[in-house]
């Protein structure tokens, strides 16, 4: 029986577009047990509505989850929220591609402020 192969472009299922922007990322769960980290930064190579891959000084094992911060220009919040490391692979500048599938994603709330006075 022949078993056709499947591209990585045919398994997304979400377009990915090529984009750096840095990330801030933590550990925060490692084999199922919490775990305490500082934030690091780093860079993203593609993002797609489901997933990232970023260029990481700090390897991680597949299954960890990660909190991430991307924001643009350092005001507009491009993603808030939590990913699964489903890759690693290690480059030959030594820096590792991290692939990260969003999970749980943290939705934040904010109050509408009134750009105009209250009426009295």
């Amino acid at each position: 029986m022949l078993r056709k192969q499947i591209s990585n472009e045919e398994r997304r299922d979400s377009i990915r577009a090529k984009r750096i922007i840095t990330v801030r990322h933590r550990l925060v769960r490692h084999n199922g047990r919490k775990a305490e980290s500082i934030w690091q930064l780093a860079v993203t190579e593609n993002m797609s509505l489901s997933g990232l891959l970023l260029v990481s000084a700090l390897s991680y094992h597949i299954g960890d989850i990660i909190e991430l911060q991307v924001v643009m220009s350092g005001v507009i919040d491009i993603f808030n929220g939590f990913g699964k490391v489903v890759r690693v692979s290690r480059n030959k500048a030594g820096y590792y591609k991290v692939g990260i599938k969003y999970v749980e994603l943290k939705i934040k709330h904010r109050p509408a402020r009134s750009i105009v006075g209250s009426r009295a």
